[in-house]
């Protein structure tokens, strides 16, 4: 047999080993993936990947086996997530992520990760760069937005948008955000982030905006509500742009009473070097705090803590890891952490006893940055 005839033999055989293993793949959404159904207590984690890199993913954990399983909606589906994985919320059998930069939410089944629905931003007036979702029923949800000046209604079981509420705010700087939310009676509560200082109150009887809260710190990044009707609102403090001096990048954390909308606490915090973001426990009695590190803080203490409760890990040059999510499992209390390490390698999830006990530890894709619990 002659060089040529042995080089033929040899390319031959090599792609037969290839389409072998391409068929042996776990990944292949044709094979094993129709056949894998989620754990009945698991968790979802949206990684939010990198901005235009289309590198968002999403991965799902299993806390009794200790295993996780990632990349699961490109798996299931044959199709990337999007651009830049935004946020993840659970509606029965149905999980909901907002994929920010590719203007889209998706709707799929909690057991077996495919897409049952879809809205993007051609079907609806002013969504443009959808952030986060909160549902008032089973068919009725608001969905807040990077950019545009409104939020949006749909009806999440069919996936159709109904309605926009103004939020009547200026753009700075190319932004008009509403970020998360949180209600307490019959109004909604969203925080501004970009460029802005104002708590924003929905009334959802009207749908249309009814209040405002001015604060005294740039940049409100999270929120949530405790047991006693307690909102708490922490900023970024906002930053330095190439034009103007913007903010003093100083985080504060805000104690407000959710009914009279009357500020009652405001704590200036130690600047961050990565995100803060706020949880509470499954009782609403104690808060949890991203502030380079984590803390703990009963909802009656008058300040935060000196000292962590979990502490963020360092490199080997000294340099603090970048934690970029919190959330707390409501059956158990249990706290996990997301670390970004970077912001450019595959994030690391840290999963720890309500008393600080690290449980396990494990990888999952680029900038996990939310939490969802079956």
């Amino acid at each position: 047999m002659n060089r040529f005839a042995v080089h033929i033999s040899y390319l031959c055989k090599l792609l037969t080993a290839i389409v072998l293993l391409a068929a042996c793949s776990n990944s292949d959404p044709g094979t094993e993936e129709e056949h894998f159904d989620a754990s009945a207590h698991g968790v979802f984690i949206l990684c939010e990947g990198n901005f235009n890199a289309g590198n968002a993913s999403l991965s799902y954990y299993d806390p009794e086996a200790r295993t996780v399983e990632n990349a699961v909606f490109q798996r299931a589906n044959d199709r990337r997530l999007g651009d830049t994985g935004q946020s993840i919320t659970l509606l029965g059998s149905t999980a909901y992520i907002a994929v920010e930069n590719s203007g889209i939410i998706w709707a799929i089944d909690a057991e077996t990760f495919r897409v049952k629905g879809q809205l993007t931003t051609g079907q609806t007036e002013h969504m443009m760069n959808p952030r986060y979702i909160h549902f008032l029923t089973d068919e009725k949800a608001y969905v807040t937005d990077l950019y545009s000046p409104f939020i949006t209604v749909f009806n999440p079981q069919t996936m159709t948008y109904t309605a926009s509420i103004s939020t009547l705010q200026p753009t700075a700087f190319g932004y008009s955000s509403t970020e998360q939310m949180v209600q307490h009676g019959s109004e909604v509560f969203t925080n501004c982030w970009s460029y802005s200082n104002k708590l924003l109150i929905i009334d959802t009887q009207r749908d249309a905006l009814a209040d405002s809260i001015v604060l005294t710190s740039w940049q409100p990044k999270s929120m949530v509500l405790d047991a006693r009707g307690k909102l708490w609102v922490v900023t970024d403090g906002g930053y330095e742009t190439t034009e103007d001096s913007f903010g003093d990048n100083i985080p504060h954390l805000y104690r407000i009473d959710a009914a009279t909308h009357q500020i009652e606490l405001d704590q200036a915090l130690d600047t961050d070097e990565g995100g803060v973001q706020l949880a509470t426990t499954p009782d609403g009695t104690v808060l949890y705090l991203i502030n380079n590190d984590v803390y703990r803080m009963n909802i009656t203490d008058a300040h935060l803590p000196v000292r962590p409760f979990i502490q963020a890990e360092r490199n080997v040059r000294g340099i603090r890891n970048k934690l970029y999510g919190i959330g707390v499992n409501p059956h158990n209390g249990e706290i996990y952490v997301a670390d970004a390490v970077d912001y450019s390698q595959a994030g690391v999830i840290r999963r720890y006893s309500p008393d600080g006990t690290l449980l396990d530890q494990f990888r999952v894709g680029i900038n996990p940055n939310g939490f969802a619990f079956k």
